[in-house]
């Protein structure tokens, strides 16, 4: 699993495949939705004239099947954060709707994060995060709930870093963060 990002096609393909081939005996008010939301965030910390400077640029993408009130799916996460380090989380979730907001919990199966400025090349590790949101159709629906929506949400992230280049740790990294993102998903 070097490459994450290259085998991030291939399971959001099956996935949504699985996904498409169960929305065949959907009811009606049943939906699926397809979203990608982005944040970015720029930061510079200087002490006598250097330091550390750049900006993060996270992306989130999610397949939700939705029934009434009760939605499932996965997403994927990718950070960049400057040219030195990118982050990379996947697997599974769960949202409750009560339209137009929703809450969600997601499991990350796998949280890398890669360097290219130190001798670690890489720290891997599971986590889990939670959030809130909303998402607001825009235009004409396609359908009693399909259409375009703009989505707002701020989700909390909490990662367990357990191994360093292949070698388990013997404390594990723990990370928590917080972070708002806005985006545009479709709904069918």
């Amino acid at each position: 699993m070097k490459n994450i990002l290259g085998l991030a096609p291939v399971i959001f393909t099956f996935l949504t495949g699985s996904f498409g081939y169960a929305a065949g005996a959907a009811k009606v008010g049943d939906k699926q939705i397809i979203s990608l939301s982005a944040m970015a965030l720029s930061s510079s910390t200087q002490q006598g004239g250097s330091g550390p400077s750049g900006s993060t640029v996270l992306s989130h993408s999610e397949y939700v099947y939705s029934w009434s009130n009760f939605g499932a799916g996965f997403f994927f996460s990718y950070d960049m954060q400057g040219s030195t380090e990118k982050d990379s989380t996947y697997g599974p979730k769960v949202e409750v709707n009560f339209d137009p907001f929703y809450l969600e919990l997601g499991y990350a199966l796998m949280a890398k994060r890669a360097y290219t400025d130190r001798t670690i090349a890489e720290q891997t590790g599971d986590g889990i995060y939670y959030g809130v949101g909303a998402r607001f159709n825009l235009g004409v629906a396609k359908g009693p709930a399909g259409g375009w929506f703009f989505q707002a949400s701020y989700k909390m992230r909490s990662l367990n870093i357990k191994k360093q280049d292949g070698a388990v740790l013997d404390e594990p990294i723990k990370q928590n963060d917080g972070f708002p993102l806005i985006g545009m998903g479709y709904q069918f």
